[in-house]
């Protein structure tokens, strides 16, 4: 991958980090301004590219590090089928300030650290000596559009750690060791309204796109990454979590900016695709990606998820059965797997439970009998003694494997392995659509008001089910499980996107991850597949709300303290 068109390869990490000590935001920051400022272009450039480079994505630079595994199998969405992934840590019990998954606080604090200096020290900026370039003036443009970018990224860096941390430290400028040991935590809403304000400060000096701008980059701040960056925030701001008084007005300031996305992405060329392109090989390119973060080509994801049994291929994330019960059907009944096959025994020889769901499903998961993927000729077998089930080791623990996000086309064949292009979605238009739903919902109470927009919470639901390869029944109404039926939506809408664990703590419905539904599959004495549902416990206590201050960190400067629970 192109180094300059692509800001996110991860060259820029290890080739063009920052020449400073440790960019935690407890220790002194300081940077070696020769070496920035010598060269802006290797200098002022490198450190802006470094903190984009600092965004977390699924596939490789998450809470672990990247093993692979996200935060889906986290919650009732999945379970990694890898007894060995840090994963599991967070249902086992062995999450604790000691163990903290520490990553989004200090990738966080080093990024801001950056951002800060960036900002401290931009007024030394010196172009004059590429004034003679043809491309002077385009190169000026960029450099006077970093202010900006790198806002932004301080803003999107705080967000991370508010939706982890709830109340924390808070700076917008470098500092001392005594300082850093001193500094308090700021109010999660105080920080959040900032982000806000930040946002509203910056976002008409952004591009609406950079297709234009000297070396049109992929994956740069522009205007509708500001404007979807507050509507989230704000959505956050105004869920119980967050909200504890229950402040009203807040709901309808979440459906105000949600709805402001809406209405400029249909001005700037934003819109619902297809499902089947959120990702696949270009999916970093598609019409509703709002931010995406490429990753050039590779087979690792594939290699991860791809069915055991596979050649070459290691389990990875397996979709649950409470995931699949969430599906509903496609005959305007409104019902769902769950309820439908509510029985704790199905005969697959005898009947299709999966015929007419939602055709997400078929999208997301893959299922006893699927032909998956490309270069493997045997049919998916999850039944116990199966090809690619029990008792192989790191076989599916759910009865299903992953097929989103994964590339069909992808071989690990050992003798003509191919890679593809992957993305990772930061954001897309179809979250943004859910989002102003649940706010317009939560303030009017009522699904088909339409409020100061043209569209009601449950237009915007059918919007997402109107997409050419999904085309569900819509939505009318306000029955008295519609917000149910609206978490169940956003749950199948967004599975495997690191929503659904966020999502169920702002909502502070934490207890829905103490039990997951699994498959599991037997072929009887007849040869006819029998799917059984069980089952598993895990370990939730309302601590898990917020992420634990790490001790490490508390070591240093008592004025953190800790998060409710994790004393």
């Amino acid at each position: 991958m192109n180094r300059i068109k692509n800001i996110f390869c991860a060259v820029i990490l290890s080739a063009f980090a920052v020449s400073c000590v440790d960019l935690d935001y407890t220790e002194v920051t300081t940077a070696d301004e020769e070496w920035i400022y010598k060269s802006p272009m290797y200098g002022i450039q490198k450190l802006v590219y470094n903190i984009y480079a600092r965004v977390p994505n699924g596939f490789e630079k998450n809470y672990e590090g990247g093993s692979g595994a996200t935060l889906a199998a986290a919650t009732d969405e999945a379970e990694c089928a890898l007894s060995y992934s840090s994963v599991h840590r967070f249902y086992n019990g062995g999450w604790n300030p000691n163990n903290p998954f520490s990553f989004t606080w200090s990738n966080s604090y080093a990024a801001i650290a950056e951002a800060n200096i960036f900002h401290e020290k931009r007024d030394k900026i010196n172009l004059d000596e590429y004034k003679n370039n043809l491309d002077f003036e385009a190169m000026k443009k960029k450099f006077e559009l970093f202010e900006y970018e790198v806002r932004f990224l301080r803003a999107y860096f705080y967000f991370e750690l508010v939706r982890a941390y709830g109340d924390v430290p808070f700076t917008l400028k470098t500092l001392t060791v005594e300082e850093a040991n001193r500094i308090e935590r700021t109010s999660a809403i105080t920080i959040m309204d900032w982000i806000a304000e930040e946002l509203d400060a910056i976002v008409e000096y952004l591009p609406i796109s950079f297709a234009d701008e000297l070396s049109p980059e992929t994956g740069r701040a522009n205007r509708m990454m500001c404007l979807a960056l507050k509507a989230r925030t704000l959505l956050y701001k105004a869920s119980p979590l967050f909200n504890k008084e229950n402040n009203k007005e807040w709901w309808l300031d979440a459906a105000r900016a949600n709805g402001e996305v809406l209405l400029r992405a249909q001005e700037w060329g934003i819109g619902l695709d297809r499902y089947s392109k959120i990702w696949g090989p270009r999916n970093g390119d598609g019409i509703e990606m709002i931010w995406a973060i490429k990753r050039g080509t590779s087979n690792y994801w594939e290699s991860y998820n791809y069915p055991i049994g596979v050649e070459n291929a290691n389990g990875g994330m397996c979709p649950t059965q409470t995931l699949v019960d969430n599906y509903e059907y496609n005959d305007g009944s409104n019902q769902t797997f769950g309820e439908r096959y509510s029985n704790a025994v199905i005969n697959l020889t005898q009947e299709d439970p999966y015929a007419g769901l939602d055709p997400r499903f078929f999208m997301t998961v893959v299922k006893n009998g699927d032909i998956w993927p490309n270069y493997n000729p045997n049919p998916i077998e999850t039944f116990i003694g199966g090809l690619n089930a029990a008792p192989i080791h790191n076989s599916t623990p759910t009865g299903y494997y992953l097929r989103k996000y994964c590339d069909p086309n992808v071989s690990l064949a050992t003798n003509n392995p191919t890679t593809s292009p992957h993305a990772w979605v930061a954001m897309r238009l179809g979250e943004f659509y859910l989002n102003y739903a649940e706010a317009m919902f939560q303030y009017y109470g009522d699904a088909e008001v339409k409020g100061e927009g043209d569209f009601s919470a449950n237009d915007a639901i059918n919007l997402l089910r109107d997409r050419a390869d999904v085309m569900m029944p819509h939505w009318s109404g306000t029955p008295a499980n519609w917000f149910e039926r609206y978490k169940r939506e956003r749950m199948v809408e967004m599975a495997f996107e690191d929503q659904r664990f966020w999502d169920v703590r702002r909502w502070k419905c934490g207890s829905e991850l103490s039990e997951i539904s699994i498959a599991e599959l037997q072929k009887n004495a007849s040869g006819d597949i029998i799917l059984t549902r069980k089952q598993e416990q895990r370990r939730w206590e309302d601590k898990y709300y917020l992420f634990p201050i790490p001790f490490s960190e508390y070591n240093k400067n008592k004025n953190l303290g800790q998060n409710l629970g994790w004393n």
